[in-house]
């Protein structure tokens, strides 16, 4: 279940302003990933030129699985690639080394996406548009609970965490939808199938 901790005074304030009006805001999502190959969608939009910051804070000194993230923006009929960012602890305090972050001052008005999953898998950018996937689109999806992602501490056996913590400053509106890879929506549908059949079985 993903949350978000928006500031809910600018966000009435837009309210009684109207449709028309354009006023940046602070978005925070929190939630968790099931796979090695899931990952997160946020898309927000800017109604006109401004600094804005998009980062995490839920690495946690390896608590948690070592983001990346993509930056699209929305062109014509799809989105295209902005920036790929793996490890940028600089963005804001409260970040781990692994974090990741895009600070983009005078970002242009549009509609974008970000794309946050764990490093060395899912997350990273196929091509120059959001269309064309992610390395790890088709692979089998592996439980992060039980991964050895590459470069984790094998003797505290850390980043096995599924926590993404998620922030958005400078943004007007902002959405998040958790993405599973379709191997990890084809074992969810296996699984229910099965729960079915038994519940037939006893009936």
């Amino acid at each position: 279940m993903q949350n978000y901790t928006p500031l809910r005074a600018l966000l009435c304030a837009a309210a009684i302003l109207g449709a028309g009006s354009s006023h940046a805001a602070d978005f925070h999502f929190t939630g968790s990933l099931f796979n090695n190959t899931d990952r997160v969608d946020v898309a927000f939009e800017l109604g006109s030129a401004g600094d804005v910051k998009l980062w995490t804070d839920s690495w946690q000194g390896g608590l948690n699985f070592d983001p990346v993230s993509v930056l699209w923006k929305k062109m014509g009929n799809g989105f295209a690639f902005v920036q790929e960012v793996d490890d940028d602890n600089t963005v804001a305090s409260g970040q781990g080394f692994y974090d990741t972050g895009h600070t983009r001052n005078g970002l242009t008005p549009g509609n974008y996406l970000l794309s946050v999953g764990p490093s060395f898998a899912e997350a990273y950018a196929s091509g120059t548009l959001y269309s064309q996937g992610f390395t790890q689109d088709g692979t089998a999806p592996i439980p992060i609970a039980q991964w050895n992602q590459p470069g984790y501490d094998i003797n505290n056996d850390d980043q096995k965490g599924t926590f993404y913590s998620i922030h958005l400053s400078g943004v007007d509106t902002a959405s998040i939808s958790a993405v599973p890879e379709p191997e990890s929506i084809a074992l969810l549908l296996a699984g229910l199938c099965r729960v079915g059949a038994a519940a037939r079985g006893k009936l």
